[in-house]
């Protein structure tokens, strides 16, 4: 089997991500990796982070493409949660994730990271591999960095009481 073959049957399950290290444990070379780039069948989109040219591009990509970037221990954060789970509109210039290491890479402009914190993360339904940070926290977060207005949380808050996603304790401290 090809390379190629190898790391396509691991990136699609992945938004079409394949880290160096993923590669590197099904037996492909970093060498073989740039090679692959050169040809144009992958695309680097940062250190150690590539994505396979035959993806279909999907809603999530993005989230899923700044958490791979940032490193193992990220995860979505603040205003980004809200936007991927379609709640209420947000800045989608902007893509806010968190880790629990120092994140020394160069990301591309609109990723804003803040390492060194840890929180409780989860996995919602449909955005299934993107770990994030729990829905009334990353409310919290987003208000509290100013990332959203005081209504748009009101109103995001009120949207995932209704799908089920906030209870209504929650929802009733982000509301007024």
């Amino acid at each position: 089997m090809k390379a190629y073959d190898e790391i396509w049957g691991v990136a699609e399950d992945n938004y079409g991500i394949i880290t160096s290290a993923k590669a590197e444990e099904l037996g492909v070379s970093r060498q073989n990796l740039v090679a692959m780039e050169r040809r144009g069948d992958l695309t680097r989109l940062c250190q150690g982070v590539y994505q396979v040219k035959h993806h279909v591009i999907g809603p999530n990509d993005t989230y899923a493409v700044g958490v791979a970037m940032v490193g193992e221990t990220a995860y979505l954060r603040g205003a980004s949660v809200v936007a991927m789970l379609n709640l209420a509109p947000t800045n989608p210039g902007l893509i806010y994730v968190g880790s629990e290491r120092r994140v020394r890479r160069r990301l591309p402009s609109g990723f804003r990271v803040k390492d060194r914190t840890t929180c409780e993360t989860t996995e919602y339904e449909g955005c299934e591999g993107i770990r994030c940070q729990r829905l009334a926290d990353a409310l919290k977060t987003a208000r509290d960095e100013g990332a959203m207005d005081a209504d748009r949380i009101a109103d995001a808050a009120a949207n995932a009481n209704e799908k089920g996603l906030l209870t209504d304790e929650e929802s009733s401290q982000f509301q007024g």
